[in-house]
């Protein structure tokens, strides 16, 4: 009896850790075509504007892509590009609702808790491409 109890607990616990091990892939939309602004503080009192969509090519290959204040990093090899229809099958999260998230439970690593994340941007009217992206913790 003993021995049963103690498989169906090692099995459950197994069953726990694989469980989160398979983590499930985060969709954000990234408007480069926006030409929405924010507002922040720079100090001494001062505000300054930016755009909320900002994206850098890098000489490598690699792109920065900014939604706000958050800093994702994207290998370009790690891009997929489709149809516009394939947003149908994809559900897309919001940027703030993600940052709860991250503020809970690891701040200083947001990749550590969206490992799989993408952002989805809008080439033309009937492609899109997905980035497979690293979420950076940044400050300027």
């Amino acid at each position: 009896m003993k021995n049963l109890v103690l498989h169906l607990s090692l099995f459950l616990i197994s069953q726990n850790v694989l469980s989160q091990t398979n983590e499930k892939n985060t969709y954000l939309i990234f408007d480069n075509l926006s030409n929405q602004t924010y507002s922040f503080e720079i100090g001494n009192g001062k505000i300054g504007t930016e755009k909320i969509f900002r994206k850098e090519k890098k000489k490598e290959g690699n792109i920065k892509f900014y939604i706000k204040k958050e800093m994702f990093l994207s290998n370009k090899k790690q891009s997929d590009t489709c149809t516009i229809d394939n947003l149908k099958n994809i559900k897309v999260s919001k940027i703030e609702d993600l940052k709860k998230d991250v503020n809970k439970i690891n701040p200083l690593y947001p990749y550590e808790v969206f490992p799989n994340l993408y952002l989805v941007e809008k080439i033309n009217d009937s492609t899109i491409v997905k980035y497979k992206v690293k979420w950076q913790y940044y400050i300027e």
